[in-house]
């Protein structure tokens, strides 16, 4: 591939321009990521990418714009989601590259500066390696990334105060509830969310807390460390009768608590509040319509976002500065290897020379008098080519003109 930059392309959805109801058509799971990565030869995908959390579901690929959206067509058809594909955002080439860097550094989140971003990249990313879906472009903006978030949490105060989505739903609850630590609470989940969730539940002063997970031992785990009660995942619709608050974060693909069972359970509590922290949803929609019951989600956080963004504003200037430096960093890793292969094959064509002459006169000299002529031919090759090397990977000479000498090179010198 001639330009590598100008291959690379970006559709994505995400919390800033697409509604948590449609993001929830959007979202893949990672058995049906795996799938997509099945179907990249089919659509002639060089190399994809693909990042789906519940603030975002992202295509980066190094491949043909068209190519990648006939195959995001294809995917979501295959796994019968209704989207509206026109929600896709694209993006080309650096505006590509800029993408999945303020990804990485948390500032694309709906809680500016969280970290949990890092970790559903790195999770990501191994899924798209294990599956022969990033190779060495996607890899290097991956790696670039990850660096880039490692520097603005670092190097400023962006992520400082371990905030999160969980904390910004606990706070939101918080807001609507009185006395919430005398309330008692369901967690239906013990991954990444249901961990944040219980930890912050237990700094609000709950103590009556219940865990529910369809893995027994990683709910026990979770309910030992923080003090709550454990409730089997086939009985959590039994408890709701007993709790004030459920709280849903579950990765499953289909509605865990639907409008009939919260109808069921209203005469024994008509004050349950619902809060839905799962893409896809956990909660059925339609019980946002049964009158006088509270079911939020991700978007009824944004209020306490606002609050979070004040207090880290100050520092994106800073980090807006490490982002660029990031972005031309890894533009310049890729003309390198763009014009390694030149340099390369021109260094193997002088060496072939120096082999070639030095074979016929290997039995006029001595060993040690032809050590001393291949160094002396080496240094020779090596100060010849420093001009070819240093016009080729200059950052003021401009591309076009690279291109022009590349292919006076090949002329020349009979390389590829």
């Amino acid at each position: 591939m001639d330009n590598y930059l100008d291959s690379l392309n970006y559709f994505g959805i995400t919390h800033k321009y697409v509604s948590h109801s449609e993001r929830e058509y959007f979202a893949l799971s990672e058995d049906e990521i795996v799938i997509c990565y099945s179907f990249i030869e089919q659509f002639n995908l060089n190399e994809l990418f693909i990042i789906s959390t519940c603030g975002r579901t992202e295509f980066y690929s190094c491949s043909n714009k068209k190519n990648l959206f006939k195959f995001i067509s294809f995917i979501y058809e295959h796994f019968n989601k209704p989207c509206n594909l026109d929600s896709l955002k694209y993006l080309g080439a650096i505006d590509c590259v800029k993408q999945l860097i303020q990804v990485s550094c948390g500032i694309d989140s709906q809680l500016i500066g969280e970290t949990e971003i890092t970790n559903q990249i790195k999770k990501s990313f191994k899924l798209s390696k294990d599956h022969g879906a990033s190779k060495s472009i996607l890899t290097r903006l991956v790696q670039t990334s990850l660096e880039a978030g490692k520097k603005a949490r670092s190097k400023t105060k962006l992520s400082e105060g371990s905030l999160s989505i969980s904390y910004a739903a606990i706070d939101k609850i918080s807001k609507i509830v009185n006395d919430l630590e005398h309330k008692s609470v369901l967690i239906i989940g013990a991954g990444m969310t249901g961990k944040s969730v219980s930890r912050r539940l237990k700094k609000k002063g709950v103590k009556n807390i219940f865990i529910s997970n369809r893995s027994n031992k990683r709910g026990i785990s979770l309910s030992k460390k923080i003090g709550a009660k454990f409730i089997k995942f086939d009985d959590y619709l039994g408890i709701l009768p007993k709790v004030d608050i459920v709280i849903t974060c579950t990765s499953a693909q289909y509605n865990l608590i639907t409008t009939r069972d919260i109808i069921n359970v209203l005469d024994e509590n008509p004050s349950i509040l619902f809060m839905d922290l799962a893409l896809p949803s956990n909660i059925e929609k339609s019980a946002n319509y049964i009158p006088n019951t509270k079911v939020l989600n991700l978007d009824d956080v944004n209020d306490i976002l606002d609050e979070y963004y004040i207090l880290r504003e100050k520092e994106l200037p800073q980090v807006n500065q490490i982002i660029e430096e990031m972005i031309i960093e890894y533009i310049h890793w890729l003309y390198e290897l763009k014009v390694t292969p030149a340099i390369s094959n021109l260094k193997h064509y002088y060496e072939e020379i120096l082999d070639d002459e030095i074979l016929k006169v290997e039995n006029k000299y001595d060993s040690k008098t032809l050590e001393t002529l291949e160094k002396f031919s080496n240094a020779l090759i090596k100060k010849y080519l420093k001009g070819p090397i240093s016009f080729l990977k200059s950052d003021t000479i401009s591309e076009n003109n690279k291109r022009k000498y590349i292919n006076f090179l090949k002329s020349i010198y009979k390389i590829k």
